[in-house]
């Protein structure tokens, strides 16, 4: 089968072994680029199959989702519900330590394996990761229903942080750069600004994670206020004395966990099902699975217009 890995720095075409009949495999339909794919490429990667967001057909022809992470279920952490702090979410996880989603097919658990709606599509399907990590970062933030949020950043992350936002019944201002981001946030529903004029938000998030959008966050919060921080900081973070005088909440988040209240993951990709028109804003771009190399230098390329970028096998 064919698979994409990643290689000093660049990503190429390769041939990987297919699965053997006796494990559980997905044929993919779909799969997204996500930025920290970007960033992992540069620094270097295990020679798998990357991508960790994606969909695909089990072999009764049933579309699926698939949580790429894993968890033991027996740790301290997994007992309390905070799986994303387990030993196996990375150790395990798809498109970083076993092969990911952007290959023709892929060995999955099938623990790991979500049902889509009969009303969803592929596409859907291969969103259900990024919007289960900011579906996740919302609950954290428990903003009231009827409130408004500011959203620091319209990439996909921010996005569809609106997206999940929305869902829950916010309203949301967000801070946007480009055009075509602004239009995607406008068709989620959110009202674009270029930055916050007043300290009027009770919740806000910082979907970029660098020190101006940081600080825009906290400037822009209410004393009581939570900043929710959503995804890696790939570059350090000073915090100031505005967290002291204002007692703002930080919040970081990072992926998704469930439990016998919520699964982050399931709610996500019912979500997706339901509103087919979160996939249609965020994702821009779509390539075949030969097309690999010309799909990652888009996604990288801030001047492409690309907001998400999946590839099809």
């Amino acid at each position: 089968m064919r698979g994409v890995i990643a290689e000093a720095g660049k990503v190429r075409l390769t041939e990987l072994e297919n699965p053997s009949p006796n494990q559980l495999f997905i044929k993919v339909a779909e799969s997204g680029i996500c930025g920290s794919d970007l960033h992992m490429v540069e620094n270097g990667m295990a020679p798998v199959a990357i991508g960790h967001e994606f969909g695909g057909y089990l072999p009764d022809g049933s579309l699926v989702a698939v949580r790429p992470t894993g968890e033991c279920g027996e740790c301290d952490s997994c007992r309390r519900g905070f799986q994303n702090a387990c030993k196996l979410t990375w150790t395990s996880s798809y498109g970083i330590a076993q092969n990911g989603g952007l290959a023709d097919f892929v060995v999955v658990d099938e623990q790991r394996v979500y049902p889509m709606l009969e009303s969803a599509r592929p596409e859907d399907a291969a969103l259900v990761e990024p919007l289960a990590v900011c579906w996740h970062g919302v609950r954290r933030a428990n903003p009231e229903k009827g409130s408004r949020a500011l959203v620091v950043g319209a990439g996909s992350i921010g996005l569809l942080t609106v997206a999940a936002l929305r869902e829950w019944g916010v309203e949301v201002d967000i801070v946007s750069r480009h055009a075509h981001q602004s239009a995607a946030a406008e068709a989620l529903g959110a009202h674009v600004i270029d930055k916050p004029k007043a300290v009027s938000y009770m919740t806000t998030f910082d979907a970029v994670c660098n020190q101006e959008t940081f600080d825009m966050c906290a400037t822009a919060a209410m004393p009581g206020g939570v900043l929710l921080e959503l995804g890696m900081f790939w570059t350090p973070v000073q915090m100031s004395n505005t967290f002291m005088f204002k007692e703002i909440t930080f919040i970081p988040s990072i992926t998704y966990t469930h439990s016998n209240t919520h699964d982050d993951f399931r709610e996500s990709a019912d979500a997706l099902a339901k509103n087919h028109g979160i996939a249609d804003a965020v994702i821009t771009h779509t390539f075949p699975l030969d097309d690999a190399v010309e799909a990652f230098r888009v996604a990288g390329d801030r001047a492409s217009g690309a907001i998400k970028v999946h590839l099809r096998p």
